[in-house]
């Protein structure tokens, strides 16, 4: 069985998980603010299926949003009760995708490999474009994040149904 720092891992994600994203960051981008979602997942094998959005309790604001010690706390136990993960954080910004000082300060998946998206415009696009317009980091063993060239996005995520 791989390990989530294992960098060959790939990711299938449920359409549904992309949707609740998308509805999320775009309700906090109505009232001019950034969020962010967790993606939960099932390690098997070389794959991490991704089949639940977790949207924790965050502080935001224009350029920010802040998860607490407290509710940090409360979602390792949500994902230890469900035998999940969470390899993947993805948040929202006001215009341009980038992962910012603050981002990388803040980010909540920490592990060698971990992903981390990022969406412009507050999420204010269509769902089809969100490979298309968001941005893809990877975190690496030096703890710097590293965009994940476009090219490459298809090949290390599936976008599909059960």
């Amino acid at each position: 069985m791989s390990k989530l720092s294992d960098p060959s891992i790939r990711y299938v994600v449920r359409p549904r998980v992309v949707a609740k994203t998308f509805e999320f960051l775009r309700l906090k981008g109505n009232a001019g603010h950034e969020g962010v979602v967790l993606w939960l997942g099932k390690l098997e094998q070389a794959a991490c299926t991704i089949s639940e959005p977790l949207i924790p309790a965050q502080e935001t604001g224009s350029l920010f949003y802040r998860i607490s010690e407290d509710e940090t706390f409360r979602i390792l136990e949500i994902v230890a009760t469900k035998g999940l993960t969470v390899p993947i954080q993805v948040h929202s910004h006001p215009q341009e995708a980038f992962h910012s000082w603050a981002d990388d300060e803040r980010a909540f998946v920490r592990h060698e490999n971990a992903i981390s998206i990022v969406m412009p415009d507050f999420a204010r696009f269509p769902d089809e474009d969100f490979v298309l317009r968001s941005r893809f980091y990877r975190l690496a063993a030096d703890s710097s994040w590293k965009e994940i060239p476009p090219k490459e996005v298809l090949g290390i995520f599936s976008f599909r149904s059960p």
